[in-house]
């Protein structure tokens, strides 16, 4: 019943708002807003074949055009593309029924970033503290909350949020502690029965057993094909496909391939939506991540299952042994011995001894699979009290520090905080990498630098 009135309320709206731009014009050129219910999926044409161009979160509102046969055409990236009619709304504003929590206020449970959307791949507008209070708007969209802080609005991880009226002060693991559980935003089904995990790892330990049938709390937080619930008043994780909606209209998914084995990636690897050039990029996994994989192999790319779906990655980075972590070793003062490193390298080290005196140690050459730190093209430059706010934001200000003196550098790439940055891809900015486990392999605890060399080209 509801979307049908909201389907009723947007064909009015567009219906009138056209006749009015055809009058004045001669042509549908006006347009009016629109605001996507839940994450929704943007279509190049009027089909659930189509090609999917990218989505939408709960809450974004874009300018819509027409609406016909169910699919609103709307712009997109300065594009002509289409979304599902049922899944959106005529306005800016999510109706007063469909808001989370708008208005009430929230306590952030650790130093937490304030980011401008609602994912990692954001910029960081500001790090607010542990216990600031926020208020939050009332949008919500993968696991993330809208808020306003001050005069400043963003994004947060809805899993470091309480209750401003709790005291609640959870510990940087996100955990929450006492009053630091996030709020529930609804419940689902178990269709099975769920093993409840303490974290979201295959490994993780267990703390219960949900039974087929049971109502469980969800956060809207999801990791490793996991989705995070309320346990006991606790956190806990259970496998997501295994929880029912019942109130969804989406068509069920197909049945994914069946893995037959693992890899390890021996190089930083895109992962692709297709074997083909008409790839979509969901962004990079580290060297060292471990995949499953289906035996299937087209254009040089490896089947994978990633993330509850069929993903794509280059084959021949693929191997059978787990490659050594290189990452933070072979560490020595900075104005210590440089042997073996190439001019470029030596360079950025002096720059960075000038610069920023706080950074006393560096990893220089060590052996390792891929060619950067072998061939001395390569430093980590380790961060003092890296789990500290102050070590967070060392880090943060002179990875950024060191792309915006790249070209006089001759830096090629750099890595911190499980971001990635290349001159290659400049334009897209910091990209967002896959977890490899340790804070050393995420590169928490250093700025990775990798310098330009004549015929070097990195992958």
């Amino acid at each position: 019943m509801r979307s049908t009135l909201i389907r009723g309320v947007l064909v009015a709206v567009l219906t009138i708002t056209t006749t009015v731009g055809l009058m004045s014009s001669g042509t549908a050129t006006a347009s009016t807003p629109v605001t996507a219910t839940t994450e929704l999926n943007v279509r190049a044409k009027p089909s659930t074949s189509a090609k999917i161009l990218g989505s939408l979160h709960r809450g974004q509102t874009v300018k819509a055009s027409s609406e016909s046969d169910g699919w609103t055409t709307i712009s997109y990236k300065g594009k002509k593309a289409y979304v599902a009619s049922r899944y959106v709304t005529g306005g800016d504003d999510l109706p007063a029924g469909d808001d989370v929590d708008k208005g009430a206020s929230k306590t952030t449970t650790t130093d937490v970033n304030l980011r401008e959307g609602p994912s990692l791949t954001d910029d960081v507008i500001t790090v607010l503290d542990e216990g600031t209070t926020v208020t939050t708007t009332g949008k919500t969209a993968k696991g993330w909350t809208e808020v306003t802080a001050g005069s400043q609005k963003g994004w947060v991880s809805s899993q470091y949020l309480t209750d401003a009226d709790t005291g609640g002060t959870g510990g940087s693991g996100g955990s929450g502690g006492s009053g630091g559980v996030p709020k529930p935003i609804g419940t689902r089904t178990t269709t099975a029965d769920l093993n409840v995990r303490a974290t979201p790892e295959d490994d993780g330990d267990l703390i219960g057993l949900a039974r087929k049938g049971s109502k469980v709390s969800v956060t809207g937080t999801t990791d490793n094909a996991r989705a995070q619930i309320v346990w006991e008043g606790e956190i806990g994780w259970v496998l997501a496909k295994y929880l029912e909606n019942g109130d969804t209209t989406e068509p069920t998914a197909p049945p994914l391939p069946a893995i037959t084995g693992t890899r390890y990636a021996t190089a930083d690897l895109t992962i692709r939506t297709t074997s083909g050039s008409d790839y979509q990029d969901l962004g990079d996994i580290p060297e060292g991540t471990k995949l499953s994989i289906t035996g299937t192999s087209e254009n040089g790319r490896a089947q994978i299952i990633w993330d509850g779906a069929v993903r794509w990655v280059t084959e021949k980075y693929l191997s059978k042994k787990k490659p050594s972590d290189g990452g933070g070793s072979g560490g020595g003062s900075l104005s210590g011995s440089r042997k073996g490193l190439k001019p470029n390298a030596i360079k950025v080290l002096d720059a960075v001894e000038k610069n920023w005196p706080q950074i006393k140690t560096f990893g220089g050459v060590h052996p390792d699979p891929l060619p950067d730190h072998p061939s001395g093209r390569a430093l980590d430059l380790m961060i003092p009290n890296y789990k500290s706010k102050a070590g967070k934001q060392l880090g943060h200000d002179l990875s950024r520090w060191l792309r915006s003196h790249h070209g006089e550098l001759g830096i090629n790439y750099i890595i911190w905080d499980q971001h990635i940055w290349n001159v290659q891809r400049d334009s897209e900015g910091w990209r967002s990498m896959a977890s490899r486990g340790s804070d050393s392999a995420n590169h928490k605890n250093h700025v990775h630098v990798t310098v330009l060399a004549k015929g070097y080209a990195p992958i």
